[in-house]
């Protein structure tokens, strides 16, 4: 199901948030086997852990009976915090090589975003914050951090500047762009502020960023017709290149969809930057949530993942799903960390969504057995 969701998700206007397997973030050892199986294989160790749980406290029998019955669930618990020990005691504690990155978190008011009254405050309030990313390799600006489209020769000058005068290696930015559409986009500039690559998101967020359906609902709803929308970038898309190290770009949301990590890590990726703008969500368990999805892309890869959000939460993740460094909600300062970058290549992304796809041919098995018995 939770496959089907996350498919679904990708072709039409679905919102695949939250995973069953995501309540486990905090056990590192039964987490290692997304690396395997990818986020659907803990979301099925959790969903029979539960059943048998129900099933043995629902009968009728001696107390013995029913350890005897929940007995498998013990023994699958069991086999993959064993799987999960042995990867974590076999994770090198020395990164190939590691990338000093500064995460700028703003801050900035989700209002105040597109009011030009407000733009020359923000502006200062990014500057500012880029004090704190002098000698820093990479910075990391959050989702949408420009009040205003690159794309406009203002903007694009103070860009520049900003970016020359940071002290940092380079600057990965994101901002709306107008470049062969309308696009919500992520742009890689060197320490001159001069752009070398660009990323444009893939998979927008429905009603948010585009709206379904909308040839067809304008003909009925005459709002929906005037309503603007950016379009999706190419499934596609050339991994920015800095200092050797290949970077998977990730929008927002784009972190909740396994098989564009995984896409990515096919493609070469040694490293993962999702930049996002959580502000929408306020004070709730939501920002926890979008930040807890980057632990298990991260496993599932066996890559780190850099994260910078407009508000919080920032931070970066091991490929074993250890967070390294991270901020709080809603708090205005630069992270500094270091991202390890590893080589190794896990089993999920190259093999993919195989353990879905079993699941789902014993499930049609059960049912035609049932069907013909």
């Amino acid at each position: 199901m939770e496959y089907g969701k996350a498919y679904l998700s990708q072709k039409a206007a679905w919102f695949p948030w939250f995973m069953l397997g995501y309540t486990q973030q905090d056990q590192l050892a039964l987490i290692q086997v997304c690396s395997f199986t990818g986020i659907y294989g803990l979301s099925a160790a959790v969903c029979f852990t539960g059943a048998l749980a129900g099933a043995a406290l629902a009968a009728d029998c001696r107390p013995a009976a029913r350890l005897l019955r929940f007995s498998p669930a013990v023994l699958l618990l069991a086999g993959l915090w064993y799987f999960g020990r042995r990867e974590l005691a076999e994770a090198r504690s020395v990164p190939e090589r590691s990338l000093q990155v500064a995460l700028l978190q703003p801050s900035i008011d989700l209002y105040a975003k597109w009011d030009a009254a407000e733009a020359g405050n923000i502006k200062a309030n990014i500057e500012g914050l880029l004090e704190g990313a002098r000698g820093a390799d990479l910075a990391v600006w959050p989702e949408n951090a420009l009040p205003c489209w690159i794309d406009e020769p203002a903007c694009e000058d103070w860009l520049r500047a900003a970016a020359a005068g940071s002290g940092a290696g380079g600057n990965f930015v994101g901002s709306v762009s107008k470049g062969g559409g309308r696009h919500v986009s992520a742009f890689l500039l060197d320490s001159s502020g001069t752009v070398r690559s660009s990323y444009n998101k893939r998979q927008l967020v429905p009603f948010g960023e585009y709206v379904p359906l909308r040839g067809l609902l304008g003909k009925f709803i005459r709002p929906v017709a005037a309503l603007g929308e950016f379009d999706p970038g190419a499934p596609r898309q050339r991994l920015a290149e800095f200092g050797g190290i290949k970077i998977g770009s990730a929008i927002c949301y784009e972190s909740i969809f396994p098989a564009l990590f995984a896409d990515d890590a096919r493609a070469g990726a040694d490293l993962y930057v999702n930049i996002t703008n959580d502000g929408w969500y306020l004070d709730t368990a939501a920002p926890y949530q979008h930040f807890a999805a980057n632990i298990f892309r991260a496993v599932e890869t066996r890559r780190s993942v850099v994260r910078a959000a407009n508000n919080g939460i920032s931070g970066v993740i091991d490929p074993w799903g250890r967070v390294l460094a991270r901020t709080a909600l809603n708090e205005r300062t630069v992270l500094r960390a270091a991202a390890p970058v590893y080589v190794e290549q896990a089993f999920f992304p190259a093999y993919g969504h195989w353990f879905a796809w079993a699941a789902l041919l014993m499930v049609l098995a059960f049912l035609m057995a049932l069907l013909f018995a």
